[in-house]
């Protein structure tokens, strides 16, 4: 049973409104906002506020952006601010502190934790187009939400379908498309776009197997590998624990043993020194039978200065 309870939930129960304010007034019951309490004593829970915003707004109303986002396990922070959405043709004059209502004209609910909530696709797409410039954010946002498998690719396009001019219409395409691919990370779609497209490297598989007979498979896989010329990219795009920091080493140390190597960036080489890693993937590639050449992706672009390059060719 909730802790939450609307004042209609509890005449409906048989509680009368004597026997409601007797409660409060004994501090045995807590008002959170207009004739919604918590049953109990003591601090009340950021879970609870939601719970009780929902009901003291009225029938309709449901958990949205960041706090939906956030019910639904993607989003680490409990926001200071409820935020709620109701159908487009509701009226309600009134507001409640701490509390942001906008109206929707599409709404699709879920429930979590019993508290109503917008769908996840729905969700997802509403929270990018706060920021549709943070390009970073939306696809690790995108990359997050798939791989915690709460969604698919084909769910969030689905909804897509029903935002023709979401203002982060394009951005949204690429990043699903980036998801299709098996990319992980944000980084890893800034590797794939940024060094290995744009230099014209060669395309590597993504999210490879490294041993697909062995039963930790699904963990021992390599962001990048090209199996011909036995070359492997991983990119670190968060600060992982010790367990996966082990766990990658002793792959890394496999690879080699099976005359591989494992070539490691991180978030800064991808982001603010692409061309140079392209330069230096390039000429691992061709050190081991590369016959092409990179693709400067500009005037200032480090590949075409870079002296591998010009020997190789």
């Amino acid at each position: 049973m909730s802790s939450v309870i609307s004042r209609r939930q509890a005449l409906a129960e048989g509680t009368s409104i004597g026997a409601i304010r007797y409660r409060v007034d004994r501090g045995d019951w807590q008002q959170v906002f207009r004739a919604t309490y918590v049953r109990h004593t003591g601090e009340v829970t950021w879970l609870e506020r939601v719970e009780a915003a929902a009901l003291a707004r009225g029938v309709g109303a449901v958990v949205s952006l960041r706090c939906a986002l956030h019910l639904w396990g993607l989003h680490p922070e409990q926001p200071s601010i409820i935020t709620l959405a109701e159908h487009f043709d509701t009226h309600r004059s009134s507001s409640l502190d701490g509390v942001r209502t906008r109206r929707r004209r599409r709404l699709t609910v879920a429930r979590r934790y019993g508290i109503p909530v917008t769908t996840l696709p729905q969700t997802v797409l509403d929270v990018i187009a706060l920021r549709p410039q943070d390009v970073d954010g939306s696809m690790a946002l995108i990359t997050r939400a798939v791989s915690s498998r709460k969604v698919t690719v084909a769910q969030l396009r689905a909804e897509l379908v029903h935002h023709p001019r979401h203002p982060a219409g394009d951005l949204l395409r690429e990043a699903l498309t980036a998801a299709e691919e098996g990319l992980g990370s944000a980084a890893e779609v800034r590797y794939a776009r940024d060094v290995e497209e744009a230099h014209g490297l060669p395309r590597m598989q993504r999210q490879s197997p490294l041993d697909p007979e062995d039963g930790l498979a699904r963990m021992r896989r390599l962001d990048f590998r090209d199996p011909a010329r036995r070359l492997a990219v991983e990119i670190d795009g968060a600060l992982w624990h010790r367990e996966r920091q082990l766990v990658d080493r002793q792959r890394d140390r496999e690879v080699a043993g099976q005359g591989g190597v494992v070539l490691r960036a991180g978030w800064v080489e991808v982001v603010s020194h692409p061309c140079r890693l392209a330069a230096d993937v390039a000429a691992a590639q061709q050190a081991r039978g590369w016959t092409g050449s990179p693709r400067p992706c500009g005037h200032t672009c480090a590949v075409g200065s870079d002296p591998r390059s010009a020997e190789a060719g």
